[in-house]
C-alpha cells in the first residue's frame, strides 16, 4: 500500500501547482496580470491607494464606493492604469443594500474583460462615542457598514466566483479575497473610545476565518489585513480635534510614527497574488505597537511573588473511555 492510497487526492501535491509556481521567478509570482480586482472603497484613502498599486501590478480594477472618487488622487491612478495597459474604472455603491451589492458585483464579473480573481475589501466607517452614549441606531449603522456589508460584499463575490469557475478542480486557479479588519479587531485602543467599531472588526477577522474554512475547497482563499493607525485625512482631522491623542499614539509606537497608506501596497498585493498561494485564514496584523499592559509570566519573580492558592484538578474517566482518550491526547 501507497502513500497515495491511504492519503486523499486533496491532500497531495499538486504537480500542475508545483510546476506553475517553480517555473515562475520570484517577482512573477507577485505579478497580478490576466485577472480583475475588485476594490471597495476605492474611491478615497486606503482603498484608492490599493487600487493604484494594483493596476500597477497587473490588475484590471473595479473600484467600488458611496461617494465619488477624489482628486488627485483617482486621475494618478488612473493614469497608472493607462500606462500599465489595464483599466480602472469606477462604480458607485451602498455595500449594505444587499440587492444592489448582488447586482453590481454580477455586473462586474459580466463585463471584466479580464477573469475576476480578487477582491480588496476596504470600504468601512469609524464612529467615536463612549459606550454609553451609542444611539441604538448609530451602533447599528457601525456594525451594519463593517460587518454585515463586509459579509454581503463576500459573499456576492463568492456567488458569481462559484457560478463563472465551476467545481473547484485540480488545474485550477484560485480567487482570493482580502478584508480590511483592524488592531482594533484585537485590542481597545488607548485614547479612542469606539465599541462598535471594534466589535465590527472582531467580527470581520472571525467572519474570514470561517469563509476561509468554507470555500478553501472550493477555490477562494480569505485573509484579513488589519493595520494600526493609518495616516490618512480622516486621522488628521481627528488628530486636530483631539491633539493629546497624538502622544498617545507615538508613545506606543515602536517606529515612532504612524503608518502611511502606501505602506500596505505590499501586503495588498503579496495577500492577491500567487505569492500567497497556500495562505487562507490568516490575519496580517500591521502594527508596530508595544503592549501596553502585560501579564507576568510564570517564571517571573512577579508571579512566584504572588501568592496563589494550590488548585486541583480530579478527573473521574470511565475505564471504557480511557484508552479514546489516550488516542485523543
Amino acid at each position: 500500500m501507497t502513500a497515495a492510497d491511504i492519503v486523499p487526492l486533496w491532500w497531495q501535491p499538486s504537480a500542475w501547482l508545483t510546476a506553475a509556481l517553480a517555473s515562475q521567478p520570484t517577482p512573477a509570482l507577485f505579478d497580478l496580470s490576466n485577472r480583475t480586482i475588485l476594490v471597495t472603497g476605492g474611491a478615497r484613502g486606503l482603498g484608492l491607494t490599493i487600487a493604484h498599486a494594483l493596476v500597477e501590478s497587473g490588475a484590471d480594477v473595479i473600484a467600488f464606493d458611496l461617494l465619488e472618487p477624489v482628486e488627485p488622487e483617482w486621475s494618478a491612478a488612473q493614469a497608472a492604469a493607462t500606462s500599465a495597459g489595464v483599466t480602472l474604472s469606477f462604480a458607485q455603491l451602498d455595500i449594505t443594500n444587499a440587492e444592489a451589492v448582488e447586482a453590481a458585483v454580477a455586473a462586474s464579473f459580466g463585463a471584466a474583460r479580464r477573469p475576476v480573481r480578487g477582491m480588496f475589501h476596504a470600504a468601512g466607517v469609524q464612529l467615536m462615542r463612549g459606550a454609553t452614549e451609542y444611539t441604538p441606531a448609530e451602533f447599528r449603522r457601525i456594525v451594519d457598514i463593517d460587518l454585515t456589508g463586509s459579509y454581503l460584499m463576500c459573499a456576492a463575490f463568492a456567488r458569481n466566483f462559484f457560478k463563472e469557475n465551476g467545481d473547484y478542480a485540480v488545474g485550477k486557479r484560485m480567487g482570493s479575497v482580502v478584508m480590511v479588519a483592524s488592531m482594533s479587531g484585537h485590542v481597545a485602543n488607548a485614547g479612542l473610545e469606539c465599541a462598535a467599531y471594534n466589535a465590527a472588526k472582531a467580527g470581520c477577522i472571525q467572519l474570514a476565518k470561517n469563509l476561509a474554512m468554507e470555500w478553501g475547497g472550493k477555490g477562494i482563499r480569505v485573509n484579513t489585513l488589519s493595520p494600526g493607525y493609518i495616516r490618512t485625512k480622516l486621522t488628521d482631522d481627528l488628530l486636530e480635534q483631539q491633539p493629546a491623542l497624538a502622544a498617545i499614539w507615538l508613545k506606543g509606537s515602536l517606529i515612532g510614527r504612524l503608518s502611511t497608506p502606501d505602506e500596505f501596497r505590499g501586503p495588498a498585493v503579496f495577500l492577491l497574488s500567487d505569492a500567497s498561494s497556500f495562505m487562507t485564514g490568516s490575519d496580517q496584523l500591521r502594527y508596530a505597537v508595544r503592549a501596553s499592559t502585560r501579564r507576568p509570566t510564570r517564571a517571573s519573580a512577579a508571579w512566584q511573588a504572588q501568592k496563589r492558592p494550590k488548585t486541583f484538578v480530579i478527573l473521574s474517566i470511565p475505564r471504557s473511555h480511557a484508552p479514546r482518550l489516550a488516542v485523543l491526547l
